[in-house]
């Protein structure tokens, strides 16, 4: 992967920006034309310089075989950065440049180039894929007809029994009203924990050594995991399947995996249906702010007054319209609303398309604030009036409306309005108070696990975001903690309080 150069707003980025595959180099090809076969990311999902970025990257060498002849090219089966998707199922002909060796091979070290500028790594991990695989013997199978979603048979004669080389749905001659027991051995290699993993559309079991593994009603697109220690040796298994509703198609899918191992079908291939392909529904900005409301997770919390708000420069955030605090802010493509309205589209919930940063769901202004001092929620002192839209005139020219999210707080009205900033870098958010204080008024700026300083009034939370601050002479932020966390916060003077969000 490559991240020669600081890709941070960069619009279109190339294979030599940040997360791309690296092109080949042939200079025989002749002058401008050497590189070759560079895959760019599918998205800039590269956080500001000083931020860390994460990258998941699922990777499968080339194989040969035993005259060294390559069988298969090398793989990226899926590289995620930040939490975006920006390659898949990339196929590469032969080595990138910058290569430590010149010719393929089955495995290497894990190269770092930083010959371009300052660049830090952590928490390298990684999971090579090289332990031995299970065997499986054929199987015997018993097939009932009538519904028998209760899984019992003690009392049922078989209408048909016989051996199979794997499990498959395809022995079920019947859409609906049936059951079919499988009866196996599975040997595993090394003595450890092996996952298993069934799916199937209706009801099932798995059994194996006398445990029951998994049990339940799912829909075959549903996989339903359990885990058990084996010993090295042979081991028997009971594979169960019945469905007794005419609707939705046969399945049958049983897996076996280990940590170092692949994952591995026990079942027929086609004995499980491919999963129905989702088409997107993008809700996409153009020269207008887009403002979409949906229900929005929020960790494991599904949040039912949120707004999502897209800017035309692309950046754009989730807002807790009953709190009045952020849930995440992102850069580039705007919404998939798919789960709003693809068939029943009962989740409602709209997913942000960028590399999201979580925020803390809280409203920033609190009275008298002490070491101890709690911020408010949205069941205490804190009143939703609506929001409207304002036009404001970038520095460039370009006209947008923005909205303006108003409260009623304790005798103030509090208005919340959040602006691209012209550079592009990230947020601003404007507070403005009306009314009479009933006393000091402190602003919550940022909240996280660890708050730094980074100088210039601008502070470091969690590795994630900046937030830049405007400070007077005699009132400045200050970090402070509270519950095992860390607050930036600052006394509000006047009837105004800015500060920018840069990601």
């Amino acid at each position: 992967m490559r991240c020669r150069f600081d890709s941070w707003l960069k619009k279109v980025p190339g294979d030599g920006d940040c997360g791309a595959i690296y092109h080949r180099w042939d200079e025989t090809r002749g002058k401008g034309k050497e590189g070759y076969e560079g895959h760019a990311p599918l998205q800039n999902a590269c956080k500001a310089p000083g931020l860390w970025n994460h990258i998941d990257i699922d990777f499968k060498a080339p194989t040969f075989d035993a005259s060294g002849k390559k069988i298969t090219n090398a793989r990226f089966n899926k590289v995620v950065l930040n939490g975006v998707t920006i390659h898949e199922n990339i196929e590469l002909l032969g080595v990138t440049r910058g290569a430590i060796f010149p010719e393929e091979g089955t495995k290497g070290p894990i190269l770092i180039q930083g010959d371009h500028g300052q660049v830090a790594f952590k928490n390298i991990r990684y999971e090579v894929f090289d332990k031995p695989l299970a065997t499986f013997s054929p199987v015997t199978f018993d097939y009932f007809e009538g519904k028998l979603a209760d899984l019992k048979t003690d009392k049922l004669k078989p209408v048909k029994s016989g051996k199979s080389d794997k499990p498959t749905m395809k022995l079920a001659e019947a859409k609906s009203d049936f059951l079919i027991r499988f009866q196996g051995k599975i040997t595993a290699s090394e003595a450890d924990n092996y996952l298993f993993t069934t799916n199937w559309t209706g009801t099932g079991a798995l059994i194996v050594d006398g445990d029951t593994i998994t049990k339940g009603s799912h829909w075959y697109s549903e996989s339903v995991k359990g885990s058990k220690n084996l010993s090295a040796g042979e081991h028997t298994y009971t594979l169960i399947y019945a469905k007794d509703f005419s609707w939705g198609p046969k399945g049958l899918g049983l897996f076996i995996e280990r940590v170092g191992s692949w994952k591995q079908n026990i079942t027929e291939r086609t004995s499980l249906p491919e999963p129905e392909p989702t088409p997107l529904v993008e809700v996409k900005v153009s020269d207008e702010t887009m403002l979409q409301r949906s229900f929005v997770m929020f960790g494991k919390k599904k949040i039912t007054h949120a707004i999502n708000v897209g800017m035309p420069n692309g950046l754009n955030f989730s807002y807790n319209l009953n709190q009045g605090g952020f849930l995440q802010i992102w850069r580039g493509a705007f919404l998939d609303a798919t789960e709003m309205w693809y068939e029943r589209g009962e989740p409602q919930i709209g997913q942000a398309m960028g590399a999201a940063v979580t925020m803390n769901n809280k409203f920033p202004l609190v009275y008298a604030m002490d070491n101890n001092g709690v911020f408010p929620d949205s069941s205490a002192d804190l009143q939703y009036k609506g929001y409207r839209l304002e036009k404001k005139t970038a520095s460039n020219g370009n006209v947008a409306s923005y909205p303006v999210f108003m409260y009623a707080y304790k005798g103030v009205n509090v208005k919340d309005q959040e602006t691209p900033l012209d550079s592009g870098e990230g947020i601003k958010r404007q507070l403005s108070v009306e009314g009479e204080s009933t006393g000091k008024l402190y602003a919550l700026l940022a909240e996280g696990s660890k708050i730094e300083d980074a100088g210039g009034n601008r502070f470091n939370v969690d590795g994630q975001i900046y937030v830049q601050t405007f400070p007077s002479e005699t009132n400045k932020p200050f970090i402070r903690d509270n519950n095992g966390r860390k607050q930036l916060v600052t006394l509000v003077e006047g009837k105004e309080i800015t500060y920018h969000l840069i990601f």
